[in-house]
């Protein structure tokens, strides 16, 4: 039987009214729980309620759609992503596994065709991790893998969680209720961008994503003694911001010198007192390393922190090294990776197998069903900026194997 055919336009037309909730002259700023946000998914659970779907909110603010199967007692295939964005991003990122699975459901209603498994489609909370700073934080909780730090944090704004989760419809008290046992989901889906180069330079239409990237991140803080910058002689200084750039450059040397992990970033740096005439008394910074190994991630810290105590000793510092809660590498296991090349190859789209560098909702719900994931190229790689691109077409190419990879797993679980 032939394969129903999603409605390119439509869907094409669904991300960029998406697309312009947040959107400003600095690219996207639909930054989780922010009134962008609230916004956003106010819209997209307005689509999904035109598509048939009963629409709820969990516990950590993660908006699920349901639509029921034909065979009673079947677990559900979950297709999904996140709509958040990060200060100044772009519009794919995300979105595009949201409003693809939303068309798949909608082509499913107008050619009245009911699936074997219940489908659920899932908008995740928080996936960014940049206002609120504890990413993958709806899909670590519908694994039941949130950390106690991840309750008590609070944002930028000195805002709790339980505040947070409340003005999206999320309840802190019930965050456990959030949690999905094994065997309650079938399959997890996630269409999304490739985020990187590789399918924009191979011409490549389809990636089939072997695993997942984890990460190490560590919040550090470099305590020195701010001084008058005029009348501070340089060996007596205690520069806090000198020392936190040699870290720095150490996280740099960690991932590309010596190779132990595939990245290293310093992405946040925060400087006190700030002023031109006083010496900097302490330097707050980030620091992640990301790998397929958490070998390598381990690693990774391992050197960062041998450095730190060099550096506090010779420079008469303190480095204060707290680690966030590390996202666990998720392998896609072969034969997921097998059903997205064969849902490919129904519409004559190659296919290239490449590991995923940025991290998704997937790896979290991998800890409690079989995931795969499905990458579209990104033009020239681009990525958490105004300028991340990928075309009509390759968002359709990508919606379209979402839905076969569907049906496929449909009739074979």
């Amino acid at each position: 039987m032939p394969s129903p055919k999603i409605n390119a336009l439509r869907l094409n037309h669904s991300l960029e009214d998406l697309g312009r909730i947040g959107h400003t002259d600095q690219g996207m700023q639909r930054v989780a729980f922010s009134a962008f946000d609230v916004e956003g998914r106010a819209h997209t659970m307005d689509l999904m309620r035109r598509v048939g779907l009963e629409v709820t909110i969990d516990p950590a603010g993660n908006i699920i759609g349901r639509r029921d199967g034909s065979e009673p007692g079947l677990a559900a295939i979950a297709l999904g992503s996140h709509i958040d964005t990060v200060p100044s991003g772009g519009k794919y990122d995300g979105a595009l596994g949201v409003m693809g699975a939303i068309e798949c459901l909608q082509t499913l209603q107008d050619q009245r065709i009911t699936t074997r498994h219940p489908l659920e489609v899932l908008v995740f909370t928080n996936e960014e991790g940049t206002g609120f700073p504890h990413w993958l934080f709806g899909s670590r909780a519908m694994a039941g893998s949130l950390a106690a730090e991840d309750l008590t944090a609070v944002d930028q704004e000195g805002i709790g969680l339980e505040t947070r989760l409340q003005a999206i419809g999320g309840d802190l008290s019930r965050i456990h209720e959030a949690a999905r046992s094994p065997g309650e989901l079938s399959a997890y889906f996630e269409l999304h961008i490739e985020q990187g180069p590789a399918l924009d330079r191979s011409g490549t239409p389809i990636g089939v994503v072997t695993g997942i990237t984890g990460r190490a991140a560590f919040e550090v803080e470099v305590a020195g003694a701010a001084n008058h910058a005029g009348t501070t002689p340089m060996g007596l200084r205690h520069d806090a911001l000198l020392s936190a750039s040699r870290l720095i450059l150490t996280v740099e040397r960690i991932a590309s010198e010596l190779e132990i992990c595939r990245v290293g970033t310093v992405g946040r740096v925060s400087v006190s007192p700030n002023a031109t005439n006083v010496v900097p008394g302490t330097v707050a910074f980030s620091v992640e390393f990301r790998d397929v190994d958490s070998n390598a991630l381990t690693a990774a810290e391992a050197e960062f922190r041998r450095n730190a105590a060099e550096v506090e000793a010779s420079d008469g510092v303190s480095v204060d090294i707290q680690a966030l809660p590390p996202t666990i590498p998720a392998p896609i296991k072969p034969e997921m990776q097998d059903l997205v090349a064969e849902a490919s190859a129904n519409h004559g789209l190659a296919t290239e197998r490449l590991p995923s560098g940025a991290g998704h909702d997937a790896q979290a719900m991998a800890a409690i069903t079989g995931v795969a994931m499905i990458f579209v190229p990104s033009i020239d790689g681009i990525s958490h900026s105004p300028l991340e691109f990928s075309t009509p077409q390759a968002c359709a190419d990508g919606a379209q194997v979402l839905l076969d990879l569907l049906l496929l797993a449909d009739q074979r679980e």
